[in-house]
């Protein structure tokens, strides 16, 4: 598989370098990038001795050829392979990316991007890439559109992007069950000044139902938030806050949104040569309030929340909260090492639960041996808070022993 995919790579260079595609221009932009990844478990099972030391390698190779067409527009395209060592099933080549861009499409600053694309905004809690997982699977990457309106301090972007499409079954004589998911909405970005900038947003994200012999109705999910962040002299402060909104659909039912989340952080840096930073952020999400009839968990549409609520992955941003203490400093130049601390709840228990979930102990290490080299490595720990004896709903029932995920790698870009 690897071996085709390089294939299609060198007959993708070859024609566009010959001019085999004639409306485009010879890619001038050709780089790629490599990284492997060793990850170690203790405990993955959370309850027996029976997988600790579980382990395994992978790596994750991307290539991306960028060119332009006549003077206003553009192309990129990224093709990858993926594996797991010494597991032939894992093996997945995909085009990870492949847009074509418009400038000035209708007027000045206006611009056109539609395809196949990775999307990131702001601290990607709500829409982002999840790109530290090598694995294609636990991506995210949206098909379709975006426009681009560029104005004195920033910008504003509409998209479209289809999320899931079931081509297949929304056509047959008796449809049924879940049909497409739709994703839209405006996201803008200001620089009120050089020290201080905000994002506001409304997204809607759509599901179509089907229910044989009437269609229902869509279900709509509203998301509206804001992020903003200010940094002087040393002071980092910034938070979002998110609400969601809106209507799902069933035979003879309809059910209402209604759920909340927030966090907001505030770091500080010294001024010294080993550069050492100290901050704490508090986060929060609803959960699912039984003695109502809405729908009160929130739940992020295609977040990333590993760089924000512990790299164990093992809390997500709905039905927590959690607070984070972190710090950091630079002992020699390339050599980043950082230290975060989580203490983790429950936003919705029973009466007479304790909302405790646990703590995680992260400690990470980044390594710049140059500009195209990267090392990276870490550990983390997670504890319950609860004995294994009680249960809990959710995630968290009977958790069992303590985790432990260590991981070291590396990245080179060619």
């Amino acid at each position: 598989m690897f071996k085709r995919l390089m294939i299609l790579v060198a007959a993708l260079a070859l024609m566009v370098g010959v001019g085999a595609v004639t409306a485009a221009q010879a890619a001038n932009d050709i780089h790629g990038d490599m990284t492997y990844r060793w990850n170690g478990f203790d405990n993955n099972d959370q309850n027996s001795d029976i997988d600790d030391a579980q382990a395994y390698a992978q790596m994750l190779t991307e290539i991306t050829f960028g060119g332009s067409v006549n003077s206003s527009g553009s192309y990129l395209i990224t093709l990858e392979n993926y594996r797991v060592f010494g597991d032939e099933t894992s093996d997945r080549n995909q085009i990870y990316q492949a847009t074509f861009t418009v400038d000035d499409f209708l007027f000045n600053d206006f611009d056109l991007t539609f395809g196949r694309m990775p999307v990131a905004y702001g601290r990607e809690r709500i829409i982002g890439m999840n790109s530290w997982d090598l694995d294609p699977a636990a991506r995210a990457v949206f098909e379709g559109c975006h426009i681009r309106y560029g104005f004195d301090g920033g910008w504003l972007d509409h998209f479209n992007f289809k999320v899931a499409e079931t081509y297949d079954s929304k056509y047959t004589e008796a449809k049924s069950g879940i049909g497409d998911t739709n994703l839209t909405g405006f996201y803008m970005h200001y620089d009120a000044n050089e020290n201080f900038w905000f994002e506001p947003y409304a997204i809607l994200m759509t599901q179509e139902n089907y229910a044989s012999p009437t269609d229902l109705d869509n279900d709509k999910q509203f998301t509206y938030g804001a992020l903003v962040d200010y940094a002087r002299e040393g002071l980092h402060f910034y938070g979002e806050a998110t609400v969601q909104t809106g209507t799902s659909y069933g035979v003879g039912t309809e059910t209402d949104t209604s759920a909340l989340a927030w966090y907001a952080g505030l770091f500080y840096d010294f001024d010294s040569s080993v550069e050492p930073f100290i901050g704490f952020e508090y986060n929060f999400a609803s959960g699912e309030d039984g003695a109502t009839d809405e729908m009160d968990a929130f739940g992020s549409i295609a977040g990333s929340s590993r760089d924000y609520l512990g790299i164990m992955d093992i809390v997500g941003w709905t039905d927590v909260t959690a607070m984070r203490f972190a710090g950091g400093f630079t002992p020699t130049t390339g050599l980043d090492v950082t230290l975060d601390y989580y203490i983790f709840a429950a936003d919705q228990v029973a009466d007479g639960i304790d909302d405790a979930i646990g703590t995680e102990l992260d400690l990470q290490l980044g390594y710049a041996l140059n500009e195209d080299v990267n090392l990276h490595g870490g550990m983390g720990l997670f504890m319950y808070d609860e004995p294994a004896a009680t249960t809990k709903s959710g995630a968290y029932a009977a958790p069992g022993d303590g985790m432990m995920f260590t991981w070291i790698g590396a990245s080179i870009g060619f």
